[in-house]
């Protein structure tokens, strides 16, 4: 009987071979032709769970208004006013401002403003003021839509004022002003203008070139004799020196009346410097404006120096 039971579990034993088997290793795949990468066609790679956020377009703050505060002192030159009387100007108060009605359109608002004053002369002022003597002598206003309409094109529709303040012989109202209106189509050199309106955006050096038509009303001449304009064309233009801390530039303009004949050649040229690294909005300029009269064959000039803040 023990020798039967020790028989039977020896069959067993060599009987079930799993129970002492190892897994056998799989052989490596074989590598053919087809399973090598395409150059050609590369598999895509699945991008990781892990891997980084597409990256979010930097917000650029925008600006409601902008534009710029100034002030010249002109020591020597002579202007014609708008009642066809000469002075001697000695400053002016200079305001260009901007401001946006429709920003996703590209659509806004401007006025360029300008009050004149004169020197000491012909009894406007004290005479013991001597130099320092000053009268408010004319106030300049210009203003209305800009549209941004495509790319660096911008069309504008503005009205213009031009008032004498000294009254004349009347008590009361100033005597002499010249008004119309204009329509002007500009482009823009600068690349900097399609910041129009954000943070960094330089109305000082967006550069740009122009044509308008004057369809109303009139405007004096060197003669002092009113006239009708019509075509006119603008270039402003700088030149770079020294990494922004100085630049030449030119504002050039001409003036022809409503039967094509030139009339006025107006020139604004100078040297203008930001010699502050920590306010590169604040600037200075030298320069001279000049207004020529094709008809009557004379020019006036005023030299300045200008004080300037761009906003």
């Amino acid at each position: 009987m023990r020798q039967a039971t020790v028989a039977l579990g020896l069959f067993i034993l060599f009987s079930d071979q799993s129970l002492f088997a190892q897994e056998a290793p799989q052989p490596a795949p074989l590598v053919t032709q087809d399973t090598l990468p395409d150059p050609v066609n590369p598999v895509p790679e699945i991008p990781s769970p892990t891997s980084p956020a597409e990256e979010v377009p930097e917000f650029v703050p925008w600006k409601t208004m902008w534009g710029i505060l100034g002030l010249r002192a002109m020591p020597i030159g002579l202007r014609v006013a708008p009642n066809g009387s000469e002075y001697h100007p000695n400053f002016s108060l200079d305001l260009n401002l901007n401001g946006w009605i429709w920003r996703s359109q590209g659509l806004y608002l401007f006025l360029d403003a300008r009050l004149w004053g004169e020197r000491s002369e012909y009894g406007v002022t004290n005479g013991n003021d001597s130099w320092f003597g000053t009268s408010k002598r004319e106030v300049d206003l210009s203003g209305g839509a800009a549209w941004n309409y495509v790319g660096a094109w911008e069309a504008r529709v503005f009205g213009y004022t031009n008032n004498n303040l000294n009254r004349g012989t009347s008590l009361v109202n100033p005597y002499g002003f010249m008004d119309g209106f204009g329509l002007e189509n500009r482009y823009y050199l600068s690349p900097e203008y399609s910041r129009l309106g954000q943070i960094g955006f330089d109305v000082a050096r967006a550069t740009f070139l122009s044509i308008g038509y004057y369809p109303s009303k009139d405007m004096v001449g060197n003669n002092g004799l009113p006239f009708e304009p019509g075509m006119f064309l603008r270039a402003y233009l700088i030149y770079d020196f020294w990494d922004w801390r100085c630049y030449a530039f030119g504002d050039f303009q001409y003036i022809g009346e409503r039967s094509f004949q030139p009339r006025l050649l107006l020139f604004d040229v100078g040297l203008a410097v930001r010699p502050f690294r920590s306010c590169r909005q604040c600037e200075f300029r030298i320069g001279s404006e000049n207004t020529a009269d094709v008809e009557v064959h004379n020019d006036f000039s005023i030299g300045y120096l200008s004080l300037r803040y761009i906003f």
